[in-house]
């Protein structure tokens, strides 16, 4: 556990950002699958504007320290190949 007051700030600090990243994570993953499920079920308008949000909150999750640049550009492809699929009806390949 941290003793000096150094330490406990940066301690308190981290924390703070963990509960941030951890937010921006999980309203990426949401996001996410809305633009699948809207996909899958036929609805490409939708789907097209949930990955442009996507796109938009990975890009300013990757401009700071929550994404790295290289994991935000691997998701942005996924999605886009997966909702094109989708678009056009058939099986994603691994």
């Amino acid at each position: 556990m941290a003793r000096t007051p150094s330490a406990m700030k940066f301690h308190r600090q981290s924390e703070k950002r963990r509960l941030v990243n951890r937010s921006r994570k999980s309203t990426i993953r949401t996001f996410t699958k809305k633009a699948l499920a809207a996909a899958e079920s036929g609805d490409h308008e939708a789907a097209k504007k949930y990955q442009r949000v996507v796109q938009g909150l990975v890009d300013r999750a990757a401009k700071g320290s929550t994404l790295h640049k290289n994991t935000a550009a691997r998701r942005k492809a996924r999605l886009a190949k997966r909702l094109n699929v989708a678009r056009s009806g058939g099986e994603v390949s691994a």
